[in-house]
Order: C-alpha cells, then structure tokens, then sequence
C-alpha cells in the first residue's frame, strides 16, 4: 500500500508521483479534452489540453480521460519518475490500460499500446474513485477538463 497524504501526494517520495485524470466533451464544438491534477515532491500541476479529432470524438469525454492518463504517464516519465499512481473515475482507464478490455476505437488501441510501451520505465498504479463525490483532487481535473472544452 502506497501513503497518501490528505492532499492525495504520496507521502515524501520524490520518485513517486500522484494524478487524478479526468475528461470532458463539449456536444456544440464536438471537442473533447483532458484534466489532470499531479502531485509530487510537495508540488502541484495542473495540465489541461482540448482536442477536435472526429474519430477519437466519438468516445466523447472518455478520449480526453485516456489522452489525460497518458499526459500524466508522460510527464512523470519526463520527470524521472519510478512510480504514479492514476487515480480515475472511469473504469475503461485501468480495463484498457491493463487489457481487461477488449480494444476496438482507435483511442483505446493507442493507450493500451502506450500503456504497454512504458513498463519498463515506471510503475502505473491505478485506482478508482467515485466521480464527483467530493474527491479534491479529481473535481480539480474535472473542472480543468471542462475549462479546456469551453464548459466554464
């Protein structure tokens, strides 16, 4: 078991990292995007990115929750991290990431790949919280997804 801290970074390990990730689909621009709140060595990000792919599109907030995932995987790959625990709501973030899911949208082919691609480099833990339940860190990534859309 990893310790969180009630900020949700884990407790003083600067090779570990923490993220909640969370997408957004505005139905008026067809865009979808990502947020995502990272903890690490005492710091916090915030990322964001919005998207307009017609393909990836169809998967409406659920591309920009996989594109946020992998954001957060790189970044903290970038960083040199060893660990990141991805803290989600949706369940196809740790079912494509670990093959659980069967893969058959362009999207999730590309993340399990990625996923795939990185395991040798760091350690992904992922764990599942409820959706707007209070959880700080993943109403953060659920705001910065909207705001990327336009929603705010």
């Amino acid at each position: 078991e990893i310790p969180i801290d009630v900020d949700g970074s884990i407790a003083s390990d600067s090779s570990c990292a923490t993220a909640y990730v969370d997408g957004s689909y505005n139905i008026a621009t067809k865009e979808f995007g990502y947020g995502v709140v990272m903890f690490h060595n005492g710091e916090e990000l915030h990322m964001s990115k919005s998207f307009s792919d017609a393909e990836m599109a169809s998967m409406r907030n659920v591309a920009g929750e996989i594109l946020g995932s992998m954001a957060a995987v790189k970044k903290a790959i970038e960083l040199g991290l060893k660990d990141i625990s991805i803290f989600y709501d949706y369940a196809g973030i740790k079912a494509w990431a670990v093959g659980e899911w069967k893969r058959n949208k362009k999207g999730t082919i590309e993340y399990y790949n990625y996923i795939t691609s990185v395991r040798d480099s760091i350690n992904i833990r992922f764990v599942k919280v409820r959706g707007h339940s209070g959880v700080e860190g993943n109403e953060e990534a659920d705001r910065l997804a909207k705001r990327a859309v336009g929603l705010c």
